[in-house]
């Protein structure tokens, strides 16, 4: 019953491998398959056509497909095709910027500035790689210029504080001594009132002494203008 278990395990596992293996949607084929088609994992730019890893064998065993150009999968083959020779288009016409086979370069494409896909991926490549230093050395460059933005924001930012630290100081210090000259002088002015108004008062209470006095003597005067001694009002007269 064990042996039967294993068994069937194994049957499982082989059935849902070769399952995986099938081409699904969005997949290459491969195109020596019958039947189902199992899903390609090389392209051969020689044979024009995809290969699942059993059929892809012979191109790793065989001599025969030594000198064979081996890509990824791609389904677009037909695309790297000349469609005037049937051949694979694996020069570049510089002259024209379009991809050629061999045979238009003796025709279409003669005496034109060509060169091999190859050799002009190489030069793009290095131009590519080119670029990239270039646009390095300028995230650089902007880097160290937004390091040295952000330090300045810092040092405004300090700058201003120190600024306004320094004038609410210097206000109130200002105020500060406002109040004290106020203070100083309400004092003064008080100080000057006092005097004033004690001064005011001594001569007021001098004033209000003498019109008192005058007062009585106008008194005593109307008295002796109604005595009928001659003498007492003489004597009295006499002595003011």
């Amino acid at each position: 019953m064990l042996a039967e278990v294993v068994e069937k395990l194994k049957k499982t596992e082989l059935q849902a491998a070769s399952a995986h293996c099938y081409a699904g949607p969005g997949d290459v084929e491969c195109d020596s398959c019958t039947g189902r088609k199992h899903k390609a994992v090389k392209s051969c730019l020689v044979c024009l056509a995809s290969f699942c890893e059993d059929h892809l064998k012979p191109h790793y065993q065989s001599p025969a497909f030594k000198k064979h150009k081996l890509v990824e999968a791609c389904a677009e083959l037909q695309e790297k095709i000349c469609s005037e020779h049937d051949k694979l288009m694996e020069i570049y016409c510089r002259t024209d910027q379009s991809f050629i086979c061999y045979l238009c370069t003796m025709k279409k494409h003669k005496g034109h500035d060509t060169v091999s896909t190859e050799t002009e991926r190489t030069k793009k490549q290095n131009e590519l790689k080119e670029d990239q230093i270039k646009s390095q050395q300028k995230i650089k460059e902007k880097q160290k210029k937004v390091q040295e933005l952000k330090q300045t924001v810092d040092i405004i930012k300090t700058c201003s504080q120190a600024a306004v630290d320094d004038s609410e100081r210097i206000f109130t210090e200002l105020i500060s001594s406002m109040e004290k000259k106020r203070s100083e002088v309400t004092e003064l002015i008080r100080a000057q009132e006092k005097a004033e108004v004690s001064r005011a008062e001594r001569l007021l209470n001098q004033l209000e002494k003498e019109i008192a006095d005058l007062k009585r003597r106008v008194t005593e005067l109307e008295q002796l203008s109604h005595t009928h001694d001659d003498i007492h009002f003489l004597q009295v007269t006499l002595t003011v």
